[in-house]
């Protein structure tokens, strides 16, 4: 029994001392959570929390920002301009800023380029024309090229033709439509200006004009250009038109490659490209008419003044088809023998019955079957594109043989000019339109030729006429309008 108490009674104390430790273990914690204490500096840290309402103060500087937004608001106001703020135009010089101005038109406003006093293109004339959306929806854009028939102002804004067709506000260019000036060497409407009106859209801004919208399209056509190397162009009979040595049509193509990159394709793969050009029309004016008539009297062949016209043009429409264009019309030249100008220049021996240049019609001639050669067999290698002839030499006979229909009254006379001695024609190669001592006729739609070198409003809607629903277009315009429509 001794023994026994001596073993259980040590192990008794050791499993109370056991029992007890833990309790006392756990006692310990709770004297180490006395630190809560210290959650009173949390308190304090919420005395800091002031300072975040301190930094809310600084919110109001943010406030002081949007007033700087103001200014975007004063830009807005130049958005009147953007209706002519297609004008980032200063294509050539910063071409690549036009795409900005329509996601940003308040960029646009420039207000520098009022300062250049060259005229700016005018609104859209509010006459309407039997054309009006005849194709509306057909397609989306078109460009042009060609020379004074199609130009709607780039000669003008490089400031090169000469004084009497400068255009100045006193000027009778334009005055038939548009009542003033119009950047083009017309009464009033060009070809042109009827087509991009039966497709309903925007007249053609030049792409020299440093305030348009190129959205729609642009026109890279120079009034005066020629299809003659510069050390040919020396040996000329008669210069007129241009100050100095014209601008060649390869121009015109330069400025288009530059205008793809920078405007027409700009942001787009080659594929979204491609989609774009399926639905633009392409349109190739007449090109070297003057080339024909500076070049009689002179040392320079007739035919080879119409091979060199047609190089040129078929180089440009295949440069066309090769940066993508599906839609082409191509004009060829009327009977230019019959313009005033040609027939006070060419002696009264080789003119024809009707009073026409011989020699100068015989190189049209010669030129159109070429182009069309030409034309036929881009045609061949190109079987996807679609180019049309459009035949300006039978839609001008078509009208002077319907001229009573048409209600034309002259078909040689100049409405405006100064009568010459030689012929009476009201044309004189010296006092030209618009300079002193010329007068203009009552009823330009009355007259096929505005002034010796131009057709009127009223021959370029009868020979749209003819192109659009006399068949004067080969294949058909209506062709290409429906082929346009299945895209």
């Amino acid at each position: 029994m001794k023994k026994f108490r001596c073993i259980f009674l040590p192990l008794v104390v050791l499993i109370i001392s056991f029992t007890l430790y833990p309790a006392l273990a756990h006692r310990k914690p709770p004297q180490d959570c006395t630190p809560p204490k210290p959650k009173p500096p949390p308190q304090d840290e919420p005395k800091p929390k002031p300072p975040p309402q301190e930094e809310p103060k600084p919110k109001p500087p943010p406030k002081e920002e949007p007033k700087p937004k103001p200014p975007p608001k004063e830009e807005p106001k130049p958005k009147p301009p953007p209706k002519e703020d297609p004008k980032p135009k200063s294509p050539p010089q910063e071409d690549p800023k036009p795409k900005p101005p329509p996601q940003n038109p308040p960029e646009d406003p420039k207000p520098k380029p009022p300062k250049d006093n060259k005229p700016e293109p005018p609104q859209e004339p509010q006459k309407p024309t039997p054309f009006h959306d005849k194709y509306k929806g057909c397609f989306s854009s078109m460009y042009a090229f060609g020379d004074s028939y199609t130009d709607t102002g780039n000669a003008q804004f490089m400031g090169s033709l000469t004084i009497s067709f400068s255009g100045s506000l006193s000027s009778p260019y334009g005055s038939t439509t548009f009542g003033k000036s119009s950047n083009r060497l017309c009464d009033g409407r060009l070809v042109l200006d009827f087509i991009t009106d039966s497709l309903g859209l925007p007249v053609l801004p030049p792409y020299q004009s440093t305030s348009a919208n190129f959205t729609s399209g642009a026109n890279f056509a120079i009034a005066g250009c020629t299809t003659v190397a510069n050390d040919l162009f020396s040996k000329f009979a008669r210069l007129f038109l241009w100050k100095a040595t014209p601008l060649g049509v390869w121009t015109q193509l330069e400025w288009y490659k530059k205008f793809q990159v920078d405007h027409l394709c700009k942001g787009l793969d080659q594929n979204g490209c491609q989609a774009k050009m399926k639905t633009a029309l392409f349109w190739v004016g007449e090109i070297g008419i003057n080339d024909y008539s500076r070049a009689v009297g002179s040392k320079i062949p007739l035919r080879s003044i119409a091979k060199s016209s047609v190089v040129y043009t078929t180089e440009l429409v295949r440069t066309l088809i090769r940066n993508g264009a599906k839609n082409i019309v191509v004009q060829g030249l009327p009977p230019l023998g019959c313009l005033p100008l040609d027939i006070s220049i060419t002696p009264i021996s080789i003119r024809d019955r009707s009073g026409c240049s011989q020699i100068v019609n015989a190189a049209v001639v010669i030129h159109n079957q070429i182009l069309q050669a030409k034309l036929e067999i881009l045609r061949k290698l190109f079987p996807d594109v679609t180019i049309i002839y459009a035949d300006s030499w039978k839609a001008y006979y078509n009208i002077v043989n319907n001229a009573a229909k048409c209600k034309i009254r002259e078909t040689r006379r100049t409405c405006c000019g100064a009568s010459a001695a030689q012929d009476n024609l009201n044309f004189n190669l010296q006092s030209l339109c618009g300079s002193a001592g010329t007068s203009i006729c009552d009823n330009p739609s009355q007259y096929i030729s505005w002034d010796g070198i131009h057709p009127t409003e009223s021959m370029n809607y009868h020979m749209t006429d003819q192109y659009i629903n006399n068949g004067c277009c080969n294949p058909p315009f209506e062709q290409l309008m429906k082929k346009s429509a299945a895209v």
